[in-house]
């Protein structure tokens, strides 16, 4: 039953597709993660940038465009053009930058749209996701953290850089992803339809240090409880010891004639048993002679293991 759980859950785990606005470009690499997905769902993800640059419409006049006079008016024609008029975003009516935007939006939809049919056609049902930010690159990392995402495929270079020999990434966007994405997340970078290079995730080391953790706190929590114990166990032992001592001073005192009767060498035997019960050394604890303060310092080890592990990790450092 736990195996078919666990089965389950490797098919319900998504994989998610960083492409580029070039169909023609990503097509490869959309085809490599669609023939490795083993039956996992797909996520189709583009990183729309929105445009800064506003191109304002820019009309002219002029009177060559002048046509006959009809009903006793001359007609003009208006000439329409935005090629070479771009302006800062921040200069540009408010109402132009939001309708322009909103265009280029819906042109990133449509890219999108055309991944989908890609996947259609290889009879795969996928999904599109798109992030909206001016960096490409921190926006596919971004992405990895917000939707904790576990299998991430991306390009590592342009499809015209590949070669049979390209071991390392060589993309700005690939080698910033690889540094900065959340460890958890294994990330396999292609070009040209090829495997080049795999950032596995490191989970198994992240839930290593969790129950490293866990064991540490158990532990103090153990040894300040039999600490505890033993303090009190101790005071009643104590208080035992003098209690019985009293009375053994009382029955001694009575049976003096009996015991130099019996030879005056003899001892009771149920205060010698007491005795070497009381003189047994302690239960032996997990890290006996390792203070409560060593201890914690490990803990507060770990603890920095565990949150440099599950933060943000540099493989060029």
């Amino acid at each position: 039953m736990e195996k078919e759980e666990a089965a389950a859950a490797v098919m319900e785990e998504v994989i998610y597709v960083a492409v580029g606005r070039e169909t023609a470009k990503n097509k490869s690499n959309l085809t490599w993660a669609i023939d490795n997905s083993q039956g996992n769902k797909i996520c189709i993800v583009l990183v729309h940038q929105p445009p800064h640059m506003i191109p304002v419409c820019k009309f002219s006049f002029s009177s060559q465009y002048k046509s006959k006079r009809v009903n006793g008016f001359d007609l003009y024609f208006f000439t329409y053009s935005t090629v070479g008029t771009r302006f800062d975003a921040a200069t540009v009516d408010e109402e132009l930058v939001i309708a322009y935007r909103e265009k280029q939006k819906a042109k990133t939809d449509k890219i999108l749209d055309e991944y989908l049919r890609i996947c259609l056609k290889k009879g795969v049902h996928a999904e599109k996701l798109c992030v909206e930010m001016d960096s490409i690159e921190k926006g596919i990392v971004k992405m990895i953290h917000e939707n904790k995402v576990r299998k991430l495929i991306m390009g590592a270079t342009a499809d015209k850089h590949y070669s049979t020999k390209m071991e390392e990434l060589r993309s700005r966007k690939a080698i910033f992803v690889c540094q900065h994405a959340s460890p958890t997340c294994c990330i396999r970078f292609i070009c040209k339809g090829h495997l080049i290079h795999t950032r596995k995730g490191r989970m198994d080391e992240v839930r290593a240090l969790s129950a490293l953790l866990s064991d540490f706190q158990r532990l103090v929590s153990s040894r300040s409880s039999s600490n505890s114990d033993m303090l009190s166990g101790s005071s009643k032992v104590k208080s035992g010891v003098e209690e019985e001592e009293g009375t053994s001073r009382t029955s001694s005192s009575r049976s003096v004639g009996t015991l130099s009767y019996s030879g005056g060498s003899e001892a009771s035997p149920s205060v010698t048993e007491d005795k070497s019960n009381h003189s047994s050394p302690p239960p032996s604890l997990p890290c006996t002679g390792m203070g409560l303060g060593m201890i914690s310092i490990l803990i507060h080890s770990t603890k920095l293991w565990h949150k440099r592990a599950i933060q943000n990790h540099k493989l060029c450092e």
